[in-house]
């Protein structure tokens, strides 16, 4: 009996010693190391997890900050993205225990931040605290201010300050500005001024409309803001009129700087415009450079031009003290303005040149270009928009009509792409004469107005406009017959066609990224063999699968100009921003150049001559005419364009125009006529 107690209490003792064992074990399971705390703070301070920040706080020092969790997350939160901080990289030692006391310990770290200043690494030191749990022992951070900014204090604040640069300027050749900080007028109400009760202020708000010509639904939005008080500005349009009629009660005006483009619709296509940034701007922004309410090029030149003409931006990050006095400096840098930029152009001649082609409401281009050293002196596009009115606002009225033209006024022509039609000749010319197939004297017999080579060709024929018997390269440019090129073309075979041709400017943006210059083509890529004999001679007179650019036009007859040497255009002054433009080359001899000028002349200055009307200038000039028709079948009729390329015998300027849609206007006649005011008062 004894033995048998002896055993139970034996067994008693041994599983109470068990359960101490497995409860300390247990314990020990529950019980958090500092390491892992340390962790958890680095992970959710990188991942910029402010509510998982929260946590980890003892509550005591949150309850001394005064912060609810809210205004703990929010305060982490305002800061840290005022500094725009995408990054946070931290670099910790080993925890230090405190001397004489096992429950708390010391963290030294760092933490590289990213921000719109670039990076700043400051030094951190926080105190871990042992507390009872739940599940036993567990750490967790004594909080202060100092562990958002090392310097930072009960009641400080940072301070964030974005320096804001000027944004360039672009001038022209004269340094004349194409865009430029200006002033507008913006109208706005002031509520409480409207009137006393509901009646005057439902009239005055009805006269206002019907002066600014502006829907009453409009206005009611602006004022229903949530921040409007009675004696608060309310803007609502801008106005090129400053005086407000006395009748107009409520109606209040101020002054406002805005980017401003003197030449307005002159130049709109080649300077563009700016808008303040969108949704969609601010997620294209992989440099996280723009913000709302920033400025940023939308088309032409301040689209393209933006990072040399927005400059950078600068700024401060500093701590101050409940007064607002600054304590200390975390990171500076001061903004850098952006970049004037000159241009090649004339002012005088973009508006003119503008002004002649818009006349009548055409839809075209012109380029007016220096022969000798390839400055682009005007880049005219019609029709066109209000590049000023792009930056205050258009009206629901004004968009539409823009929408709903026909003509597309925000399409660029002068970069388009076009069949060149028989301005081309002068090309082939040139080929055929390199190349020893054509002559001056060399003459086709020619019958009728149609012309095929064999039987190969099927139905397709080559026509031409004037029924002439006996034809020679002279008259060939002259009368712009389409058949002796083709035939030239023809003969010379479509590999010394290539070669002759290709080497007038063909696949090359000649350094005019800024423009978005497309490179011209003398066909698809899948014809660039000209293996068909039907395609080699319809693109000797510039129709078939051909397409380019009034730009390159103008350039493609500086060979005529210049005794044989391709001058490519420039648009900038400065020459180290167009670095990629291809240095001028001579590609065929004075001779040939000479051959075909000459022809080109008497374009002119013979009564047959498709360009004799600008016969009567004051000065000598040469040209070539054509015509493109763009149709999808045979046999139908189809949108014919009109072109006119013409240089002066002094070689201060080559012009290349296209007029969209002359069809029952007489081709390349009727732009001849629209130019001659401008080419006759243009020297």
């Amino acid at each position: 009996m004894k033995t048998k107690h002896i055993i139970i209490y034996g067994l008693l003792s041994f599983l109470i010693a068990s359960g101490l064992g497995l409860y300390v074990y247990m314990q020990s399971r529950f019980q958090e190391q500092p390491d892992t705390t340390i962790q958890k703070y680095i992970n959710t301070l990188q991942t910029q997890n402010y509510d998982e920040l929260y946590n980890l706080m003892t509550p005591e020092s949150l309850q001394q900050s005064g912060m609810t969790k809210e205004q703990f997350v929010q305060k982490y939160k305002l800061i840290f993205d005022g500094m725009k901080v995408s990054t946070i990289e931290v670099n910790a030692d080993a925890p230090v225990p405190v001397p004489d006391d096992k429950h708390q310990y010391t963290l030294n770290y760092s933490a590289q931040m990213n921000t719109f200043l670039g990076n700043i690494d400051p030094k951190y030191q926080l105190k871990l605290v042992q507390q009872d749990s739940d599940h036993g022992k567990t750490w967790r951070i004594q909080w202060q201010p100092s562990l958002i900014l090392p310097e930072m204090e009960k009641g400080d604040k940072v301070k964030v300050q974005i320096l804001h640069p000027e944004r360039g300027e672009i001038l022209d050749k004269d340094g004349y500005p194409l865009a430029t900080k200006g002033t507008i007028f913006e109208w706005g109400i002031v509520p409480g001024k409207l009137g006393t009760d509901d009646t005057t202020k439902a009239a005055s708000m009805t006269a206002i409309s019907e002066y600014y010509n502006v829907p009453e639904a409009t206005i009611e939005k602006a004022l229903g803001q949530s921040w409007v008080k009675d004696d608060y500005f309310v803007p609502i349009g801008t106005t090129t009129k400053p005086d407000i009629p006395t009748e107009l009660h409520g109606v209040s005006m101020q002054t406002k700087e805005v980017r401003t483009y003197p030449l307005g619709t002159a130049a709109a296509h080649l300077i563009g415009y700016v808008r303040q940034t969108t949704a969609e701007d601010l997620e294209k922004d992989t440099e996280g450079y723009y913000s709302a309410q920033d400025w940023i090029g939308k088309a032409g030149l301040e689209q393209s031009m933006e990072k040399q003409l927005r400059g950078t931006k600068g700024g401060r990050i500093e701590i101050v003290n409940e007064a607002g006095k600054s304590k200390s400096v975390i990171a500076e840098e001061k903004e850098v303005n952006g970049e004037n930029i000159t241009l090649t152009i004339s002012s005088s001649a973009q508006r003119e040149l503008y002004t002649t082609m818009a006349s009548d409401q055409d839809a075209g281009s012109a380029v007016l270009m220096n022969p000798t050293n390839g400055k682009l002196l005007a880049l005219v596009s019609t029709p066109a928009y209000d590049p000023n009115q792009m930056v205050t606002g258009l009206s629901q009225a004004e968009w539409d009509a823009y929408s709903n033209d026909p003509n597309l006024p925000f399409t660029n022509r002068f970069t388009n792409r076009y069949a060149p039609g028989s301005v081309f000749k002068a090309i082939t010319a040139a080929a055929g004469l390199t190349e020893k197939v054509t002559t001056p004297d060399k003459v086709h017999t020619i019958q009728g107005l149609q012309w095929r080579k064999d039987n190969s060709w099927g139905g397709y024929y080559v026509t031409r406009v004037k029924d002439v018997l006996h034809v020679n390269m002279n008259d060939a440019l002259m009368y712009s017959d389409n058949i002796y090129f083709a035939q030239e073309a023809v003969e010379m075979g479509k590999a010394k066609f290539i070669e002759g041709i290709q080497k007038f400017g063909f696949d090359t943006q000649f350094g005019l990224d800024a423009l978005y210059l497309k490179p011209s083509q003398y066909a698809n890529k899948d014809h660039l063999a000209l293996d068909s004999e039907v395609l080699l001679a319809d693109t000797a007179y510039g129709q078939g699968e051909m397409l380019m650019s009034p730009i390159h036009l103008a350039a493609s007859f500086t060979p005529f100009i210049t005794e044989g040497t391709l001058i490519s255009p420039i648009l900038f002054e400065n020459q180290a921003l167009n670095s990629a433009t291809p240095a001028n080359k001579r590609i065929i001899t004075p001779e040939v150049a000479d051959t075909v000028k000459n022809a080109l002349l008497q374009v002119v200055s013979n009564s047959g001559g498709t360009a004799h009307a600008l016969a009567d200038l004051p000065y000598q000039v040469a040209a070539k005419t054509g015509t493109a028709e763009l149709k999808l079948a045979k046999g139908e009729q189809g949108q014919e364009n009109g072109f006119v390329i013409t240089f002066d015998t002094k070689s201060s300027f080559v012009l290349a125009a296209v007029i969209e849609k002359v069809n029952g206007r007489g081709g390349s006649h009727y732009v001849v006529n629209k130019l001659h005011p401008f080419l006759q008062q243009y020297r």
